[in-house]
């Protein structure tokens, strides 16, 4: 089998609606797609890239998967304590505090309205994404 890339990783979220505004508004990215008769959107960030999924929670809870009990989202910034100030002022939940492997990596993880994690990164040696 050959994977030819990864295009786009999905999270279960509660409110399809109300999680799209905490993406686009609190954290950045672009909506590129909304479908609310399937409970399906998709976001992007500001240089494209892949895109990240959000799946309306299903009744009988999407084959296991719950909100709050996904993957991790890593996004790629410039400058992740800007970034974390300004998601601090916009009331989103930091979990822990910020971790640097010197020369490479600078880490915060954060919080969206449903749990899910998400992870902030700061690449220190070259840019992660142009």
């Amino acid at each position: 089998m050959k994977i030819k890339s990864i295009d786009l990783a999905w999270i279960v979220v509660k409110d399809l609606n109300q999680s799209v505004k905490f993406y686009t508004e609190k954290v950045g990215l672009k909506l590129i797609e909304l479908n609310e008769g399937f409970g399906w959107a998709e976001l992007q960030g500001e240089n494209g890239g892949v895109k990240l999924g959000l799946a309306q929670v299903h009744p009988t809870g999407n084959e296991g998967i719950i909100p709050g009990n996904n993957a991790v989202v890593t996004l790629t910034v410039d400058s992740i304590e800007d970034s974390v100030a300004d998601l601090s002022a916009k009331g989103v939940k930091l979990i822990g505090e910020m971790q640097e492997v010197p020369g490479h990596v600078k880490l915060q993880m954060v919080q969206d309205e449903d749990g899910n994690h998400i992870q902030l990164v700061e690449c220190l040696y070259h840019k992660c994404s142009e």
